[in-house]
């Protein structure tokens, strides 16, 4: 893959490669920061979990982004012990 002059075209496969890249990355940032509850106390983590929520009923993102940072919260709160939406309700 050519990545030193960007306005080359890449081949399919190239793109394919660096897709699957990207999601590796993605996945271990995902996991990173889930963790990082652990690091926070009660209060921090509730703030977290509450800005998040905020970001998933923002109407300036777009409906997949607002369901990405409710995944998000949703597994915050699973891995913190927290409330989930189906315990909830």
């Amino acid at each position: 893959m050519n990545t030193e002059k960007p306005e080359e075209a890449m081949t399919f496969g190239e793109l394919l490669t660096l897709i699957g890249e990207q999601q590796r990355r993605l996945t271990v940032l995902e996991n990173a920061f889930s963790s990082l509850i652990f690091c926070l106390d009660d209060r921090a983590s509730q703030l977290l979990v509450h800005n998040l929520s905020l970001e998933a009923q923002n109407q300036n993102h777009d409906e997949q982004l607002q369901q990405h940072f409710a995944r998000l919260v949703e597994t915050l709160q699973k891995r913190n012990g927290g409330p989930t939406p189906e315990t909830l309700a």
